[in-house]
């Protein structure tokens, strides 16, 4: 089973620079490629797309995801072309290795154990504990290797077929069904839950006689009637507030417009997005500024002194201000995203990080993005931009450098979009950014 890295755009790439290496597809090995003489699924094969170097550890492979079985690491890792010596590795696993291809371009990672039926994904990075922490994948990358062609997702059950969850089977002669017990289906209040239990309970010992309140069985009948007649409310209740004709509580009547996608507010003043375009940077204290919507017959100047605010509420201009306090930067009036070579990548519903074509070392945590499409995704034409497709995200993460404190580049391509292939060439600065999952893109990008 081949596991491939997809975008085959930083492939050619890769392939065209002599200083960057990256993934190009991942083996798993099993009993069909070795036979009995190989641990199980314990064997990935990375084939990459440039020689891989020879100095690589443990600490480089960091394998996460799985469900049952976590936690997974490398016990050691090698080039094909110089495997370990036996006992670390067998005659029949070094006969194989000696027979691949392309070994000067396989890294081979052996693993603590065989992963479970869900995926997982094997990343080359500098550092795997600093890397497990780090919440940007990007700036851990392996040095010299692609930051987009340093990971790949695979499965370690390559030969398991769909049979390891079977129900069992039923028995061949199944005992006959007891006759149920008479149910009074009327019973809804605590008196009629006591008398069916009383009635029972004198059905089931005859010589009980049980009849004073003080009587331990009769006591427990009283509670499990009175326990009955919270659960019949709760019932009814329920029944009442499933329709919204008969619903009298709020938040059922909230729960049924969610049901066609409205949500219903608690209430509060008027909100809005607003984005500002300045042309130096400014600082905006929310204790005295304003903003004004357009009425027709509103005064020329609400300009602070002017005393005209009375008669612009007067004419119908509504006032907005600012939540807190804000730093604008003209660099921030418009910003692209940056897709790392693909001509065809998109954003997915549900996304929660990207990537920023620039450095922008004044994004902080906590700073507001307005995403936006202006451009038909199909034709390209503003026009055919969806207005819709707006969208406010709040910043939970921003980096400009990776794990060595350096500037975060791609290394692959310049800032006119070429290859690189010269050192005289500047690479693309960029800025990844996450932000919180409460914020995740409602509609693909």
């Amino acid at each position: 089973m081949i596991f491939n890295c997809c975008n085959e755009n930083r492939k050619a790439a890769v392939l065209g620079n002599p200083t960057i290496n990256g993934i190009n597809y991942l083996e798993v090995i099993d009993r069909e490629a070795i036979g009995h003489n190989s641990p199980r699924q314990q064997t990935l094969l990375v084939h990459c797309l440039n020689p891989v170097p020879n100095n690589l550890a443990s600490n480089n492979i960091l394998i996460s995801g799985g469900e049952s079985i976590t936690g997974i690491t490398a016990v050691w890792v090698a080039p094909a072309s110089d495997p370990p010596a036996p006992p670390v590795t067998n005659s029949w696993e070094l006969g194989y290795f000696a027979a691949l291809p392309d070994k000067k371009n396989v890294l081979i990672v052996r693993t603590s154990a065989a992963g479970d039926f869900s995926p997982y994904v094997l990343r080359l990075v500098n550092n795997a504990g600093a890397a497990a922490e780090d919440p940007f994948q990007v700036t851990e990358a392996l040095a010299g290797f692609d930051p987009q062609l340093a990971e790949v997702e695979f499965s370690f059950k390559v030969e398991c077929g769909p049979y390891f969850d079977c129900a069992p089977q039923p028995p061949n002669c199944p005992p006959p069904p007891q006759t149920p017990p008479p149910i009074n289906y009327l019973a809804k209040d605590y008196g009629s839950f006591r008398t069916i239990l009383l009635d029972r309970l004198n059905q089931l010992v005859p010589n009980w006689g049980g009849s004073a309140e003080a009587d331990i069985g009769v006591a427990l009948a009283e509670v499990i009637a009175y326990v009955g007649d919270y659960l019949s409310y709760q019932q009814d209740a329920v029944a009442t507030e499933a329709y919204i004709e008969t619903a009298r509580s709020r938040v059922s009547l909230r729960r049924h417009a969610r049901l066609v996608d409205y949500f219903v507010h608690d209430g509060c003043n008027a909100r809005a997005w607003m984005q500002l375009q300045v042309s130096t940077q400014v600082f905006m204290d929310h204790t005295i500024t304003r903003f004004y919507t357009f009425a027709p017959g509103m005064p020329s100047s609400l300009a602070v002194g002017a005393g005209n605010e009375e008669a612009a509420l007067t004419a119908g201009v509504i006032v907005f201000e600012p939540m807190q306090d804000a730093e604008l930067f003209p660099e921030h009036n418009q910003i692209y995203f940056y897709t790392w070579g693909d001509a065809n990548c998109c954003l997915p519903q549900g996304a929660t990080e990207a990537t920023l074509l620039g450095t922008f070392p004044d994004l902080q945590p906590g700073d507001v993005l307005i995403f936006e499409e202006v451009l038909g995704p199909q034709t390209g034409n503003p026009a055919d931009a969806d207005l819709r497709h707006r969208c406010a995200v709040r910043l939970t993460q921003v980096t400009t450098q990776n794990s060595q404190g350096q500037l975060l580049v791609d290394p692959l391509f310049d800032t006119t979009g070429n290859p690189i292939v010269s050192v005289s060439q500047q690479p693309t600065p960029v800025t990844e950014i996450l932000w919180s999952s409460d914020d995740a893109l409602p509609f693909p990008v």
